[in-house]
């Protein structure tokens, strides 16, 4: 006579058997957490810096940094007011002094030079997660230290954009740096107002 076990006890000596199998899979899974806040890096891009300290220590801004220099605007750039800095890289700067058959940057005349660096100056802290700019395709103008206007907006991408809505506007490839002193949206080229 063969003992008969019964699918029932069968089932029972399983799960006896893989019990402590789980068992020890969670006690090896688990962690002490001994701390229970959460330590943020940069969230949002905030810097701990004024604009014109993020743009001296940025290797892709230093034409940028030089033509500040250049017309003596450093005030502007760290001083307390908060602004929006629209920030053009080197390359925006080399296409620039291309298409002005302009050898570097001391070689255009500093009257010009500081009306374009004045332009890139809005006298507003202008910031794409900002209530007032979510609606996308939605120019707002804002004066800038130049005295013109400057239209800022977002496509419904999120990616800013530099007066939308006019003869030419420019998308932002870096936006929404938070220096102490406002905000910088950094740009590949030098933007102007084309009506």
């Amino acid at each position: 006579m063969k003992n008969k076990i019964s699918n029932n006890s069968k089932m029972q000596l399983i799960r006896m058997l893989l019990a402590p199998v789980a068992l020890a899979a969670l006690m090896v899974s688990c962690e002490i957490q001994p701390d229970y806040e959460y330590e943020y890096g940069n969230p949002g891009g905030k810097l701990k810096v004024t604009a014109w300290d993020y743009i001296q220590a940025t290797d892709s801004l230093s034409l940028m940094e030089e033509a500040i220099i250049a017309t003596g605007l450093q005030s502007i750039y760290s001083g307390t007011t908060e602004r929006t800095f629209i920030v053009p890289r080197n390359s925006a700067f080399r296409d620039y002094l291309k298409a002005n058959s302009y050898t570097n940057i001391a070689a255009i005349p500093v009257p010009a030079l500081e009306s374009v660096l004045k332009y890139h100056v809005v006298n507003a802290k202008v910031i794409f997660t900002d209530p007032e700019l979510l609606p996308s395709n939605n120019p707002i103008a804002y004066p800038t230290e130049s005295g013109s206007i400057m239209y800022l907006s977002h496509n419904t991408s999120y990616q800013g954009l530099i007066n939308q809505g006019t003869k030419k506007s420019w998308t932002i490839i870096t936006s929404n740096l938070e220096p102490t002193n406002g905000v910088i949206h950094v740009t590949k080229d030098i933007v102007f107002l084309s009506i």
